[in-house]
């Protein structure tokens, strides 16, 4: 399942030259994951322990649900926050201003989709 590719493939050779021509295809490849922006979004309203994620996102797998979390974190749309006093030791997840930026940006194409198809 993934988002491991070899490095020889067509596949890796086209996601290159799309990269090389237009960045913006880096951001689209990011933000098209599957579950992704569903996870963002709840994180934004709240949902932000891996467990309360699970039980709002039943659908996803745990495996996915780590993987794309973790793609959050390292494109910086979310920050990871361990509370060191709690015991078990307790992760928060929290939406940051890129990760805000990102929602906005989103809701505007939601917006020009449901005008197109109305």
């Amino acid at each position: 399942m993934g988002d491991k590719i070899k490095e020889s493939s067509t596949n890796q050779a086209n996601r290159r030259l799309l990269s090389d021509r237009c960045k913006v295809n880096d951001t689209l490849s990011l933000v098209g994951k599957r579950w992704l922006m569903t996870i963002l979004y709840e994180i934004s309203l709240g949902n932000n322990q891996f467990s309360t994620l699970n039980k709002s996102i039943p659908e996803i797998s745990e495996h996915v649900l780590a993987t794309r979390v973790k793609n959050l974190v390292e494109n910086n749309l979310i920050e990871k926050n361990e509370r060191m006093n709690t015991t078990p030791l307790q992760i928060i997840y929290s939406i940051t201003d890129k990760g805000k930026q990102l929602l906005l940006l989103v809701d505007s194409l939601c917006k020009w989709d449901g005008y197109w198809n109305s």
